[in-house]
Formats: C-alpha cells, structure tokens, sequence
C-alpha cells in the first residue's frame, strides 16, 4: 500500500496530512507528500541541487519546497519522521524532489510540482505506484457543484487511484460503506482490506433501496450485505447493516452518514459520456456531504475474496 498526500500548508491540507500519516501508520503503508502548484518553476529563482541544504536556510528557497519543509516538521512532530537538519534537492522534469527518514527507518518522499493539479498526481502516482491519494477539498455552495473546475469531480473523473477527501470525518469516525451488490460496490473490499485495520470506528453498510428496484436487485443487494457484514465482524469491527429506501440514492446515503462520518463508495461504471454529463451516484454524493469521502477507484482489480463468486450468477 502506497499512500500520497496532498498538501499546501492550509488548515484543510493540514487535516489531510495528519489523516494520510495515521493511515500510514496503521496499515504499514508507504507515504508520500507533495505540493501542487500552478504555472512554472522557470519564473523562480533556480535552487541549489545536489548539495545540503541547511534547514536555517529555508527562507531563501521557493515557496514549495517550503511548504513541503512545513509539512516535514509536522511529521517529525509526530513521531512519524526523526528530525532532519538538511535536505538535498533532485531534479524532476516539472519540479524537485527530496527524500527524509521515517522513524522506521523507510525514506519518505517529498515532491514539489508545478502544473494542473490531476495531471500532476497522475504523473506522480503513475512513476511511483500510489494506491491512495489523500487531499483536502471543504464541500462547496450549490453552484460550486456545478462548476467545470469542482475538484471532487475531476478526481472521481480523471484520477488513476483511489482516493480520500478530508473533511468531518477521520479514520477514528464511523464508516459508512455503500454497498448494493453491484460489482463496483463488491470491489470497494479490495480496498478495505489493505485500509480496515487503520479505521478505528465502527462499520456501517448502507444499502440504499428504491421503490422500484426489482426483487433480483434486492436479493443480489442482501447476499452482498450478508458477506460483507459476516467478513467485518471476522476482522473483530463492530458492523450495523442499513436498509433505507425512497427515490433518491443520495439523499438516503446523505442521511444515513450524516456530517462527521468516512463515506465510502466504489467507482461508478456507468458510460463515460453519461458520467460526465450527468455526473454518477458518488459524484452526487461526495458533492454534498461534509463527511469525509473514500472512493475506490479498482476497475482493474478483481473482486475482495470475502465473496463467494459463484452466487453472484
């Protein structure tokens, strides 16, 4: 497991960071954590490459190298970094890189990027195999949801992982797990196997019901819900299964996770121009909660083996 976290030295990023390093912690994962910025680093003043840079010196290096300094001395606040005097900086085609020491002894990435945000992660997460991308997006006002930019979006559009929003919830809250049977819910456990042992909160599976669903959809729904719970309570969580129904999927999940939880959903697989154009469940969703908000993104993988196959026909 491979986690990157996205961070700028904003309150909200703040919460991120924290969020991404206790991940890491429980799980045994790998971390990382990069800055994004727009434009070029040919407008700055070029930095020293190659050689110690002390500490004491960082105001005279660019802005996002100081940001990700900023980060490091949280981290070594921690207790997850040990204490640095120096970095050296690399090369990279669209930014610089430096690499601390994890207590465990693990190297820690820092990169800073210049460019558009997703682009950026994906050529990260591509070079270095992320699995989990950890970023801070506050929820915003009913227009903002429309807005071509809406960052939420564009990562449940374009993203090449999987991926945490910070906002209410932490990895202590309650996490509410949408599950229908559907095969992008069913994959959302090839996740949670890697992720469940740093979620501290109980687990709740929320099958949201409409009227007209059919009773091989219902049926297909509760054969996953039964695994799924039966798998949870195996891993010593403590799991409540949830049944709402009414004519909107969103506004029964909504309700159910309330404001401080961890929503978590799978991938839609709905055609892309449909996707796009009229947006898919967890869009609808991620757009109008301030829970936190775990997409899994595993269109690739195969199913979680806590499921018997061969029920699902």
């Amino acid at each position: 497991m491979r986690i990157l976290a996205v961070f700028d030295d904003k309150p909200a990023s703040i919460r991120a960071l924290e969020t991404a390093a206790v991940l890491a912690a429980r799980s045994h994962a790998s971390l990382g954590v990069i800055a994004v910025r727009p434009g070029t680093h040919a407008t700055e003043e070029t930095p020293p490459v190659g050689v110690e840079i002390p500490v004491a010196d960082h105001g005279s290096l660019p802005q996002g190298i100081r940001v990700l300094l900023a980060a490091a001395d949280r981290l070594v606040a921690a207790g997850v970094l040990r204490p640095f005097s120096s970095v050296k900086l690399r090369d990279l085609p669209h930014g610089h890189l430096f690499y601390l020491v994890r207590v465990d002894g693990e190297r820690m990435p820092f990169t800073e990027r210049f460019g558009a945000l997703v682009e950026e992660l994906n050529q990260e997460i591509d070079a270095n195999g992320y699995n989990l991308v950890v970023i801070a997006s506050p929820r915003r006002g009913a227009l903002g949801r429309f807005a071509p930019m809406n960052l939420p979006r564009k990562l449940a559009l374009d993203l090449h992982c999987s991926f945490w929003i910070s906002r209410g919830g932490s990895p202590d809250s309650r996490c509410a797990v949408c599950v229908d049977g559907s095969p992008s819910s069913r994959r959302i456990f090839t996740l949670l196997q890697k992720l469940l042992p740093a979620l501290a909160g109980p687990v709740e599976l929320i099958c949201a019901l409409r009227p007209d669903d059919s009773e091989q959809e219902e049926a297909t729904a509760e054969r996953c819900l039964e695994q799924a719970a039966a798998w949870i309570q195996r891993q010593g969580k403590t799991v409540q299964v949830l049944k709402p129904r009414g004519k909107k999927r969103f506004e029964l999940i909504l309700a159910a996770a309330g404001s401080s939880a961890l929503i978590v959903m799978g991938e839609s697989h709905m055609h892309d121009v449909r996707r796009r154009t009229l947006g898919s469940l967890p869009m609808k969703v991620m757009a109008r909660t301030d829970s936190s908000f775990l997409l899994a993104k595993l269109a690739n993988e195969p199913e979680a083996e806590i499921f018997d196959t061969g029920a699902w026909g």
